[in-house]
């Protein structure tokens, strides 16, 4: 069941994401509430939970909002299946820390891959002028909004349940 609330719910993000979010323009860029959304939903349900979501918010938003379906998905998924192995190792304990960590990597890695979709389809060969233009100031964004959006999901979360003690009197 949480897979199908988790969908649909991913699935309108992905809709409102393509549709209102990129009118935005911060720092000359539009922030990716997609992308931060699933690096919260990493931090705080782990990468089981947010692997279904991927995909659906990778090909509902290559379609929606006419991108290359199969290079948003994998600049979704690539980032997120290896920093979620990342968050699985239990490097960084304080889950702030670790978001801060994962949507500036998510980020700087889902911008890049972008980019190099963008430069290999025909798109200006000018890699430093993209880093600076585009890939820099969108991690900054995505930094900016990952607080809030990380709050929403953290407060969204399940009760985990009790353990209950081997003897109990």
């Amino acid at each position: 069941m949480r897979y199908v609330v988790g969908g649909a719910f991913a699935f309108m993000l992905a809709i409102v994401q393509a549709s209102s979010v990129d009118q935005f323009r911060i720092l000359g860029v539009a922030p990716n509430l997609m992308l931060v959304m699933l690096v919260s939903w990493l931090v705080v349900r782990g990468l089981d939970d947010v692997l279904p979501m991927v995909a659906v918010c990778g090909l509902t938003l290559g379609f929606v909002g006419l991108q290359t379906p199969g290079l948003i998905l994998f600049a979704l998924l690539a980032p997120l299946a290896l920093l979620g192995a990342v968050r699985e190792l239990k490097i960084i304990h304080s889950e702030a820390l670790m978001l801060v960590a994962l949507v500036l990597g998510a980020s700087l890695m889902y911008e890049t891959i972008v980019l190099g979709g963008v430069m290999a389809t025909g798109g200006v060969f000018d890699l430093r002028a993209g880093f600076v233009e585009v890939v820099l100031p969108a991690a900054a964004v995505n930094l900016a909004i990952a607080a809030p959006v990380y709050a929403v999901l953290r407060f969204a979360r399940p009760s985990l349940p009790r353990r209950r003690n081997a003897y109990s009197f």
